[in-house]
């Protein structure tokens, strides 16, 4: 928020969002490392960590940030015989300890968040390698021999990395990928008896089943994932997206009394004050999820202005890096002023989209811009359509599409 501090766990997750990015490895800082920072019980933390807090905090020096190495980081470096070539995507060295890495559950969870935060950003066309290696060379080979309850965490991890891992090949294009990374966090959240986490991944595999236009096993899965939340606490959230999920499949088959019910259904779940902390590597489910959610559901239900306010809710309610999210919330509204007619406004948000979405490597963005623009193509003489199109054709360049609009 425009003149809000940040709260240490903000600024850790910009900071592991800042590391994903530029040195193509996850960082584990949390909020714990910070108020060390803030306490000075941490000095001078690894190269990579403090450019990544310089970056973050606008700060032109170490010293601006109070950073001061101590005698023992003043001791030249020996060197050895033979130096490590560490994978590009393995996680960043421990802040204040160079050359280890996390090895236990919230390390992982930290490193997801840092893979979370920056998607929200970049897209998962851009993460989903990333992603898939971490799981291959990190997380895979410690489940051989995974047991007890440390072992159900260590799956429940994997199962959540995994579901990350299936919205990222979906965002990039890849549904069929998608479908078996969800599949797969299936199993492995039931093999950790993490009854939230599957319900969790019932809501996943519900939307990729809308999708690919499988409303009725949409349906399903939902009721499945519904069947699972009265077990637990703490999951109004979940129970809200997953009524949600059912709603967005009804709405596929045209049964209106059954939709508006189910939507009914996830705003009375999300208007409930859960005083218990949310399960582990459960999803957030918001106002502005349930807008975007709701307006989808109306459009296809033919309530064009109960449409338009949500997705204006969205746009209202999205705000800071949630890049995807805006972009989401305009083009929704930008479909629906093409189906009201008023192709020049359509065209015009249109083309906010393209500009916002410049470094966004989001197949389903693409996708619905491409949409649009087939909307609006039989209006190609009026000018706000035809530049909107021109921005569309694939040999565009990003200079020509402009910078993304402030965030």
């Amino acid at each position: 928020m425009p003149g809000a501090h940040l709260s240490r766990t903000e600024l850790a997750e910009a900071v592991n969002a800042w590391l994903l990015v530029n040195t193509d490895r996850p960082g584990i800082l949390d909020d714990a490392y910070v108020a060390r920072l803030e306490r000075g019980r941490i000095r001078w933390p690894n190269s990579d960590y403090r450019a990544a807090f310089r970056a973050v905090l606008g700060a032109t020096s170490d010293a601006g940030l109070g950073f001061r190495p101590s005698a023992a980081n003043r001791r030249p470096v020996r060197t050895a015989t033979a130096l490590p070539n560490p994978s590009a995507n393995t996680p960043a060295a421990s802040p204040d300890a160079p050359g280890e890495t996390p090895s236990n559950v919230p390390g992982i969870r930290a490193i997801a968040t840092a893979f979370q935060t920056a998607d929200r950003r970049l897209g998962g066309g851009a993460l989903y390698g990333s992603v898939l290696r971490y799981l291959t060379t990190e997380i895979g080979p410690r489940l051989v021999d995974a047991e007890g309850p440390a072992g159900s965490e260590l799956f429940a991890a994997a199962a959540s990395l995994t579901e990350i891992a299936g919205w990222m090949a979906h965002d990039g294009g890849d549904d069929t990928a998608a479908r078996n990374h969800f599949e797969r966090a299936y199993r492995l959240a039931s093999a950790a008896d993490h009854v939230p986490l599957i319900a969790n991944v019932c809501a996943s595999m519900s939307h990729l089943a809308v999708e690919l236009n499988e409303p009725a096993e949409a349906v399903r899965i939902a009721e499945v994932g519904l069947s699972k939340v009265p077990r637990t606490s703490g999951t109004s959230q979940l129970a809200a997206r997953l009524h949600a999920m059912r709603a967005r499949a009804l709405a596929a088959t045209g049964a209106t009394a059954a939709t508006v019910s189910a939507l009914s259904e996830a705003e009375r779940a999300l208007s409930v004050t859960d005083n218990d902390p949310s399960p582990d590597w459960i999803a957030r489910f918001d106002q502005a999820s349930l807008a975007s959610e709701t307006a989808t559901c109306l459009r296809q239900l033919g309530d064009l202005d109960g449409a338009r306010r949500q997705a204006e809710c969205v746009i209202e309610l999205r705000v800071g890096d949630r890049v995807r999210s805006r972009a989401f919330g305009h083009l929704t509204l930008a479909e629906l002023l093409a189906d009201a007619g008023r192709v020049d406004e359509a065209a015009t948000l249109g083309a906010e989209v393209c500009r916002a979405t410049v470094s966004l490597a989001s197949a389903r963005v693409r996708r619905r811009l491409e949409a649009l623009g087939a909307a609006v193509r039989p209006h190609a003489t009026v000018p706000e359509v035809r530049a909107f199109l021109h921005m569309l054709e694939p040999d565009v360049t990003r200079s020509e599409r402009y910078p993304r609009w402030p965030v």
